[in-house]
């Protein structure tokens, strides 16, 4: 399989110096494919690791339009986009419509409203959505919503889901502290272990890990193939976002931020010691490509991957997971969905020029996070003061 190791290490000096410099510095990464020419958001931070980055560059870069509008519910997670369909998670249903028209498909509502998603994922044509009550998972046939089968998480909603999709390893962790390994396939667990504290977050990480966020504001290192711990690091505040890398730069192969801030570079191979900590916060997720890890916690702020220092920064955001695309990074601000170059423009420092490609105005607030596939931006927006609920599809004008 096609490995962000496997390409570093293969690709030789000269042909890596001349894909940084066509993207911006951007080093295509991707896992879970032979070679990276998806044009899909399957995950949603796109792979196991949280990255929220597809190397390919799928998304609108000069100006937007919008493909289609539909009014929802409310949002309830983060949209991903697979195989020609998008599926929104909303308050009352799983909603799959044709990502280039918006037309609904299928939907799925639970045994009884409200639904109470946390997540949707896609992987291998089928559709796992977490929900905070029993049952706590359920793997549907993702062209037809059909049941395949559904997983009880000790009588328990599931509050984080993750695939290694390279490996098919799907896990799950609920909020009283439990980690479950299942069978993608089948749903049959292959173990369990419980911690302490409910899980938010997971990042597939580097040789046997699994990095584990808490609500308490600790992180754990356990093995992928049993469940065993291998180190746990307290931080000061619910883990908000948490992203890896295949390998470290500088040492930095993890990053962590606490709700509000700051944010970490650790070193998973050395029981999460620091490499760096800045006071910048993230929100949602993590952007992580190429030598820059991007947070947008207040306003989408570059950081370089190694030292923490910050680059540039752009707008004011929402609390909304920012995503980029090739040498685009998207994020979302109360009303706005903005487009910025990768390296930040033209410029020294943080003092920057023609760093932003465009700005769309959109009803309501931008929430969960975006995705960016099939050339277009996926968002979903909660109500506000005389507006609606609405989830987008914004392509190229």
């Amino acid at each position: 399989m096609y490995t962000r190791r496997r390409f570093l290490t293969g690709a030789g000096a000269v042909g890596l110096t001349s894909v940084a410099g066509c993207l911006g510095d951007f080093e295509i990464y991707y896992t879970g494919q032979e070679q990276p020419q998806t044009k899909w958001w399957p995950q949603p931070q796109f792979d196991g690791l949280a990255t929220s980055y597809n190397p390919k560059q799928v998304g609108p870069r000069t100006d937007v339009s919008e493909r289609w509008t539909l009014d929802i519910s409310g949002p309830a997670a983060r949209p991903v986009v697979a195989d020609g369909l998008a599926f929104l998670p909303t308050i009352d249903a799983v909603r799959a419509v044709d990502a280039r028209t918006g037309k609904e498909q299928w939907r799925e509502s639970g045994d009884g409203p409200p639904l109470w998603l946390q997540a949707v994922l896609w992987n291998d044509g089928r559709l796992y959505v977490a929900q905070t009550q029993s049952p706590g998972l359920i793997a549907l046939d993702a062209a037809t919503g059909k049941r395949q089968w559904q997983f009880d998480a000790d009588q328990s909603g599931i509050s984080a889901l993750v695939i290694d999709s390279e490996s098919s390893e799907l896990f799950a962790g609920d909020d009283k502290g439990n980690i479950y390994k299942l069978d993608p396939v089948t749903g049959e667990q292959r173990w369990h272990h419980q911690f302490f504290g409910p899980i938010s977050t997971f990042a597939i990480g580097a040789r046997p890990f699994l990095l584990v966020g808490t609500e308490g504001g600790e992180v754990y290192a356990v093995s992928r193939i049993d469940g065993r711990g291998y180190w746990r690091r307290k931080f000061p505040g619910q883990i908000s976002a948490l992203a890896t890398m295949d390998g470290s730069y500088n040492g930095a192969g993890a990053f962590v931020s606490v709700f509000g801030g700051p944010t970490f570079g650790i070193n998973p191979d050395q029981t999460g010691t620091s490499v760096w900590e800045t006071d910048v916060s993230g929100v949602e997720s993590f952007v992580v490509a190429g030598r820059r890890v991007f947070a947008a916690g207040q306003r989408l702020v570059s950081l370089d991957l190694g030292s923490g220092k910050q680059q540039w920064s752009g707008g004011k955001t929402s609390q909304c997971g920012p995503a980029a695309a090739g040498e685009t990074v998207y994020a979302a601000s109360e009303s706005k969905v903005s487009a910025y170059k990768s390296g930040g423009g033209t410029g020294i420092g943080n003092v920057r020029l023609a760093t932003k490609r465009w700005s769309y105005s959109v009803e309501g607030r931008p929430q969960q996070g975006l995705a960016v596939a099939d050339g277009a931006v996926f968002v979903l927006t909660e109500k506000s003061e005389n507006t609606t609920p609405k989830a987008y599809a914004l392509e190229e004008a």
